[in-house]
C-alpha cells in the first residue's frame, strides 16, 4: 500500500488540470463504473485544498443500452476552449478561464441538456437542497460506506478499535445490539473493528 501511494498511483486530490468527469448513468444495469465514483474524486479534491473548482461533472442518461448518446465530441469541446483561455490568460488558472460550458451538467438519453450550473448536484457530499441532476440521476451508496466508512473511499486498510468501544460510540446506528449480540460481534470481530476517524493505516510515515 506504501508503495502506491509513494508511486504517486492513488489519486488524493492533487491536481490542478481542467477535468470534465462524464459518464453514462447505469445504475440501472448495475454496472462497476458506479456513479458514485464522480463525486468521491470532487471529495478527495475538496479534500486536498478545500477547491474542486477545476473539475465538472456531466452524466448523460441511458434509457437503451444499445442507443448510448455520446456526450465525448461536447466534451473535447469544451475542454479544448477552456485549454485555450488558459493559454491566453494563464496568471487565472482552470478555475479561472472555465468556458460557459465548463460547468456541472446533465443530460437526457439523446444528449439534450437537463441542467446546468453550479448547484445541479447539491446534496450529495453537502447538506444543500437536492440539485437538479441530483434528483433526476439518483447516487446510491457502496458497501464500505454504509460500515462507516468515507465517502471519497479513501481508506485501503483501516486501524481498529474494540467492539465494545464501536457499540458505546453508537456506531451501529438505531440498531443497540444487547449483550448477546455484543457477544456474537465481539466472536466474529475478536480484532475490533474499523474506526473510520483514524487514517489509513497504508499511509507513508509522516504523510
Amino acid at each position: 500500500m506504501r508503495a502506491v501511494y509513494e508511486s504517486g498511483l492513488v489519486f488524493r486530490g492533487g491536481i490542478d488540470i481542467p477535468m470534465i468527469d462524464w459518464r453514462h448513468y447505469l445504475e440501472d444495469e448495475l454496472d462497476m463504473h458506479n456513479s458514485h465514483q464522480s463525486f468521491a474524486s470532487r471529495k478527495r479534491l475538496i479534500n486536498f485544498d478545500g477547491d474542486a473548482s477545476n473539475q465538472v461533472i456531466w452524466f448523460t442518461d441511458v434509457v437503451d443500452p444499445n442507443a448510448r448518446f455520446d456526450q465525448t465530441p461536447e466534451a473535447l469541446e469544451v475542454i479544448d476552449e477552456w485549454m485555450a483561455n488558459i493559454r491566453a490568460n494563464p496568471s487565472g488558472g482552470a478555475a479561472g478561464n472555465k468556458p460557459p460550458r465548463a460547468t456541472d451538467r446533465c443530460f437526457d438519453e439523446n444528449g439534450n441538456e437537463i441542467a446546468s450550473g453550479p448547484n445541479v448536484w447539491d446534496g450529495i457530499i453537502d447538506q444543500k437542497p437536492a440539485g437538479t441532476c441530483t434528483i433526476r440521476f439518483k447516487t446510491y451508496s457502496t458497501s464500505r460506506r454504509v460500515a462507516g466508512g468515507p465517502f471519497e473511499q479513501s481508506i485501503f486498510k483501516c486501524q481498529r478499535m474494540p467492539v465494545g468501544d464501536a457499540i458505546a460510540r453508537g456506531l451501529y446506528g438505531v440498531w443497540q445490539p444487547g449483550p448477546t449480540e455484543a457477544a456474537m460481534l465481539q466472536a466474529i470481530f475478536p480484532s475490533g473493528v474499523c474506526d473510520y476517524d483514524k487514517p489509513d493505516m497504508g499511509l507513508p510515515p509522516g504523510w
